[in-house]
């Protein structure tokens, strides 16, 4: 089977911050696929029932369902049909026979997506991709028909207007690169949230270049060059180290008295 994170997937939208919910038979299946989940950039909560999964939808609704029981559990498509009264996201299933029988329940009770098994997180993870492209899709139609753009970001004295593409710091404007700009927005996006910095790649890059770790380091320093007072000592570019990077605001500096 050819690997499918070495096709060409940049115009897949990337899956920085995502609210994911995992939904399980049993706590340990979940928590395996939350967290390589969230090493792409998704924000995942794992649950290890159906009926869990379904009242905490009520409290706090996801973007997206993966329920994944197991081949050994069987039935996929009866915890779909519960989640599926709790909530109108789309819902990915990972199949527990592979059989068209199975794919056919799933997607009658309500499933958008269907993975034969065994599946890999990296094909759950390019269906979640496909599924918000579409999503985005309509959006964009909505938001074009309303004349809407995003409005700007502010980090501190680093402003940020995405309609012209424009950074100023301090009311200066800072010339930057179009590979700089989407860096620096891709934080701005999340500012004060740690981004995967394999999610940093997948959005400035492509998903195909994942394993460059070198590019993202290469262009963070850029930054801190044109926006840090001090780029050896940075304050809003950090780095959260085994995590990745993210844009805060600047931490009171104590006063001597």
């Amino acid at each position: 089977m050819p690997d499918l994170r070495m096709r060409d997937t940049a115009e897949l939208p990337p899956p920085v911050g995502l609210r994911v919910a995992v939904v399980s038979q049993g706590l340990d299946r979940a928590f395996d696929r939350a967290r390589e989940l969230e090493a792409s950039g998704y924000r995942v909560a794992a649950f290890g029932d159906p009926a869990g999964a379904a009242a905490a939808f009520e409290r706090a609704e996801p973007d997206a369902v993966v329920v994944d029981l197991g081949r050994e559990v069987g039935f996929p498509s009866e915890a779909i049909a519960r989640l599926r009264r709790a909530t109108r996201v789309p819902v990915i299933a990972v199949g527990c026979t592979g059989t068209t029988a199975e794919m056919l329940r799933c997607f009658e009770a309500g499933a958008d997506e269907y993975c034969r098994p065994p599946c890999s997180t990296d094909e759950i993870d390019l269906r979640l991709r496909a599924l918000l492209r579409r999503i985005e899709m309509t959006a964009g139609s909505a938001v074009r028909s309303n004349g809407k753009t995003p409005g700007r970001v502010r980090v501190g004295a680093i402003e940020i207007d995405p309609a012209s593409q424009t950074v100023w710091k301090d009311g200066r404007e800072v010339p930057l690169s179009p590979t700089e700009y989407r860096l620096l927005w891709t934080l701005a996006e999340h500012a004060g949230e740690v981004v995967p910095s394999k999610a940093l790649i997948a959005r400035v890059w492509g998903n195909q270049y994942t394993g460059e770790t070198h590019y993202l380091r290469l262009y963070i320093r850029y930054l801190r060059q044109k926006l840090e007072d001090d780029p050896s000592r940075p304050v809003y570019i950090v780095n959260r180290w085994g995590a990745g990077y993210a844009l805060e605001e600047p931490k009171p500096t104590a006063v001597a008295v």
